[in-house]
């Protein structure tokens, strides 16, 4: 029971949206009123039953709720916020209404590092030093496909939790996700990703792999995904490679780098590599070109 819970078990979930209209759109019903996203709709009535879950573990424990679109993110919540056990009645409102008043521009690119970033400042400002790596948790639901403009911004933010031991849950849906796969298995968090028929059941699959604690994770027989994608993303042409090269000041990751002296990520300019000169061979007395020469007689 929450009551008999211990203190300083508290836990500060932050909670990361994807409300991008063009993606939750592409997964809706064909006959589906226009303008409506029936698919997000559901997806928040099981995100709210898995919420409600989190805080029945531990009376004190803290929500976020950040919703992120293509060029924008938005706090819905604020760990400070005072809650009710209607939230589903204000939040789910809230959030559809976000997603159709913005802008629909037709990408499917979400703003998830910025999502990210935020994420992590507010646990940082709301959870001390000492308590981070048990008390710090981001749970990221998408829908968008991954933006490799993003990534240098993404995998900064991955590192960050890393360092600081907060674990990052991903739960992707309908797409497939190179970042969140590195996001969860660098963090020690868990990734899942439901097909269209387990979506019904969200719910239960977010409180049987992501509601659980560190201690009872380690006691759990959780799914480890063996493929995780480790590819880089170039930063001029956002390809995704398999072998590139490296700037050895930011990180960023490149295509070609044979001739280039400055990088256009950090402006830093590299050394060129020192041009060995080659030493004239000098041949030893007696030879020209490596081959004997008569001496002349001495002269008496």
């Amino acid at each position: 029971p929450a009551a008999m819970a211990e203190a300083g078990d508290e836990t500060l979930l932050v909670l990361v949206v994807d409300l991008n209209p063009a993606s939750w759109a592409s997964r809706s019903s064909p006959t589906a009123e226009p303008g409506s996203l029936p698919t997000l709709s559901r997806t928040l009535e099981q995100v709210c039953l898995f919420i409600n879950a989190f805080r029945c573990i531990h009376a004190g424990n803290r929500l976020a709720v950040i919703a992120c679109q293509s060029g924008r993110v938005k706090f819905h919540l604020r760990a400070g916020d005072a809650l009710d056990w209607s939230l589903h009645h204000s939040l789910i409102p809230a959030l559809l209404q976000d997603a159709c008043a913005s802008e629909d521009s037709g990408s499917t690119a979400t703003s998830l590092s910025s999502a990210l970033s935020l994420a992590l400042c507010h646990i940082h400002k709301n959870v001390p030093n000492d308590a981070r790596h048990k008390r710090g948790q981001i749970l990221a639901l998408v829908a968008s496909q991954d933006d490799p403009a993003q990534y240098n911004s993404v995998m900064n933010c991955i590192f960050a939790a890393q360092k600081s031991k907060v674990i990052i849950d991903c739960c992707v849906l309908g797409t497939q996700s190179v970042f969140l796969q590195q996001a969860s298995h660098l963090t020690n968090g868990v990734l899942v990703a439901p097909t269209p028929l387990e979506e019904e059941g969200l719910a239960q699959i977010l409180i049987t792999h992501v509601l659980p604690d560190r201690q009872c994770r380690a006691l759990l027989a959780q799914s480890v995904p063996h493929d995780v994608d480790f590819r880089a993303a170039c930063f001029l042409t956002s390809q995704m490679l398999d072998r590139a090269f490296v700037c050895s000041v930011c990180l960023s990751i490149f295509h070609r780098g044979n001739n280039m002296i400055e990088c256009p990520a950090c402006r830093s300019r590299f050394k060129p590599p020192a041009m060995q000169r080659k030493r004239k061979r000098v041949a030893p007395v007696g030879q020209v070109n490596g081959r004997p020469q008569a001496q002349p007689a001495p002269q008496q």
